[in-house]
C-alpha cells in the first residue's frame, strides 16, 4: 500500500465509510491548503495560462496520507478528458471486482455426437474477452484433435454472448450500430482504435506487409481469414525513390485498402483493425483445426443468444492471472486490452458485458467514493466523453493506495526510461510511477512520486484544449514532476 513516509505499507488503512467521510473533506477548502510562495511548483503553475492560452491545465498534487499537505493546485476541480489516464482507474476497478489472480477462460464445446473419428455437430468456441494469440488457437485446435476427431460435420460457431454489443459503446458488432460513443469517426480506421469483441485475436488487428521483389509486389496478411478483405492499390516506384505504404480501413464495407508506391527492395508492415473480429478469430481457429488434421465440413457462424448445448466434449485454455497481464497494458497503453478489461469487469459486477453497463458501474462507484463528476464511457480513454478532474484523479489514487492490491497496480505503471515514459524524466533520482495519456488536444500524466525521507506524492496533471506542440506540454508536465520531487 502507498506509504505516507516514502515506504510501502506505511500508510493508514481506511474503511469505505471513513473514505466517504474523507471525500467530503477533500472538497472543503482544498485549494486553501496549498503551499504558497515563490516555489518552483508555484512558478510553473503561474506560467500555465501564458504557456497554454485557451487551454485547461488541471493540476493537483498532495502528500500521501489522510492529512497530507497539498503541494500543487491549479484549476483542480475542472473536469477534462483524461485520455489514457482512464486506463489507470479501469485497472483499479478490475482489480477490485475481479481480483489480481483472475484468469479468463476460452473454451471449445463439441455440441453433437462422436462416432469413431467423425463428429456430427458444431464446434462452439466461446470467448470471455481474453486477447488471444495464434498459439492459443493452435492449442485449442490440438486439443480437439486429441479427442480422436478427424472430421467435423457441422459449423465452427463463435459464441459471442459474453459481451452485449447491441448498444452504443466502443464495440463493432453485427448486432450493434458500431459507432463508439465519444470516439471520433476516424478512430476505428486505425490500429489504435481496434474494436473490442468476445473473441479477440491479436488485439483485433492484422499485420499487412507490402514487399517489392524481383517478381513484383507481394502483399501478405497475418493472421489471415476470409473475414479480412484486403484490396491492393500498390504500384511500383522507380529505384532510388523513397516509396511509401499505409493501410486504410473502409468503415462501410470492412475492406482494408493497401496504398503505396514501392521501389525495388522496399518492405514495410502496417497494422490495421478488423471489422468482424469474432468471425475472424473463429475462422483462424478453423484453419488450425485443418492443420491439426481435423477437416471441417461446415461454415463459420455466430451465436448471438444464449443456447443450451449438449457437450460431447469440452476443452479450454486460461489466460495468465490479471496481475501479470495488466503490466504490458499499462506500460504501452494498449487500448484494446483496456476496453476488453472494462467489459469483463462490467460483466462480473453487473451481469452485463457492455459499455452501457460499464458507464453505469463506474458512475455509481465514483459517486459512492465522492467523485460524482467522473464519467467513463470506455476503458481505454479514447472517448471524448470521458471526464475527470485532477483533484478527483488524486483522490482515486489515494483510494487505490489503501487497497491490498495497490502495489500490484502502482508497480505496473511506466517508470522513467520504460514504456510510454521511455524518453521522459530519466534524470529524476527518485522512483516515479505514472500513466501517460494523449488524445487530440489532451495530454495527461498521473501517478506517484516515491520520495526519499519525505512523504510520497500523488499527482495528476490533466491538460485539455492544448494547441501548442506535444513536446511543450510534455516538458511542462515533466518540469512539474521534477519540482514536486523537491517540494
Amino acid at each position: 500500500m502507498l506509504g505516507a513516509t516514502g515506504m510501502v505499507g506505511a500508510g493508514t488503512l481506511f474503511s469505505e465509510g471513513a473514505l466517504a467521510k474523507e471525500s467530503h473533506k477533500k472538497h472543503d477548502g482544498r485549494d486553501e491548503s496549498c503551499r504558497s510562495g515563490d516555489s518552483a511548483v508555484e512558478k510553473l503553475l503561474a506560467q500555465a495560462p501564458e504557456k497554454f492560452p485557451g487551454g485547461i491545465v488541471s493540476v493537483y498534487a498532495k502528500e500521501a496520507g489522510p492529512h497530507g499537505e497539498v503541494l500543487a493546485t491549479h484549476e483542480s476541480e475542472k473536469v477534462v478528458k483524461p485520455a489514457s489516464n482512464t486506463k489507470l482507474l479501469t485497472t483499479a476497478l478490475a482489480l477490485e471486482h475481479l481480483g489480481p489472480d483472475e484468469r479468463f477462460e476460452t473454451s471449445v464445446i463439441g455440441d453433437g455426437s462422436k462416432s469413431g473419428t467423425q463428429f456430427h455437430g458444431d464446434l462452439v468456441i466461446r470467448g470471455n474477452g481474453d486477447v488471444l494469440s495464434q498459439d492459443n488457437l493452435k492449442t485449442l485446435a490440438g486439443q480437439v484433435a486429441d479427442e480422436g476427431i478427424e472430421a467435423v460435420h457441422g459449423d465452427v460457431v463463435a459464441d459471442i454472448t459474453a459481451f452485449d454489443t447491441s448498444g452504443y459503446g466502443p464495440v463493432f458488432s453485427v448486432r450493434g450500430p458500431g459507432y463508439p460513443e465519444g470516439w471520433t469517426w476516424e478512430d476505428p480506421q486505425y490500429s489504435y482504435g481496434a474494436p473490442s469483441s468476445t473473441l479477440a485475436l491479436y488485439w483485433n488487428k492484422v499485420a499487412v506487409t507490402a514487399k517489392r521483389t524481383d517478381d513484383g509486389i507481394d502483399l501478405s496478411v497475418e493472421p489471415n481469414s476470409e473475414f479480412v478483405p484486403v484490396e491492393s492499390h500498390l504500384s511500383e516506384a522507380p529505384a532510388g525513390s523513397d516509396g511509401y505504404f499505409y493501410t486504410y480501413l473502409d468503415r462501410v464495407n470492412g475492406t482494408i485498402y493497401a496504398i503505396g508506391e514501392l521501389p525495388p527492395g522496399y518492405e514495410e508492415t502496417d497494422l490495421s483493425p478488423v471489422m468482424r473480429p469474432d468471425e475472424h478469430a473463429a475462422a483462424v481457429f478453423a484453419g488450425f483445426l485443418e492443420d491439426a488434421g481435423v477437416t471441417v465440413n461446415g461454415d463459420v457462424t455466430l451465436q448471438t443468444e444464449e443456447k443450451d448445448r449438449t457437450a460431447a466434449f469440452r476443452t479450454s485454455i486460461r489466460s495468465e492471472p490479471l496481475h501479470e497481464t495488466i503490466g504490458p497494458m499499462l506500460l504501452y497503453s494498449n487500448n484494446v486490452d483496456a476496453d476488453q478489461l472494462a467489459l469483463m469487469t462490467a460483466r462480473r459486477a453487473t451481469g452485463e458485458g457492455s459499455f452501457d453497463a460499464w458507464t453505469d458501474l463506474t458512475g455509481a462507484y465514483f459517486e459512492s467514493l465522492g467523485a460524482p463528476a467522473t464519467v467513463f464511457r470506455d476503458g481505454s480513454g479514447l472517448s471524448q466523453f470521458d471526464l475527470i478532474s485532477a483533484a478527483d484523479m488524486v483522490f482515486m489514487l489515494e483510494w487505490i493506495g489503501r487497497k491490498p492490491w495497490s502495489e500490484t497496480l502502482f508497480g505496473s505503471l511506466p517508470t522513467p526510461g520504460h514504456g510510454t515514459l521511455a524518453y521522459r524524466l530519466r534524470d529524476v533520482d527518485v522512483p516515479v510511477q505514472a500513466k501517460t495519456g494523449t488524445v487530440r488536444g489532451t495530454r495527461s500524466l498521473s501517478g506517484a512520486i516515491r520520495r526519499t525521507g519525505k512523504p510520497d506524492v500523488l499527482f495528476s496533471i490533466l491538460m485539455s484544449n492544448v494547441t501548442v506542440g506535444l513536446g511543450d506540454a510534455r516538458d511542462y508536465q515533466d518540469d512539474l514532476v521534477r519540482a514536486l520531487v523537491d517540494a
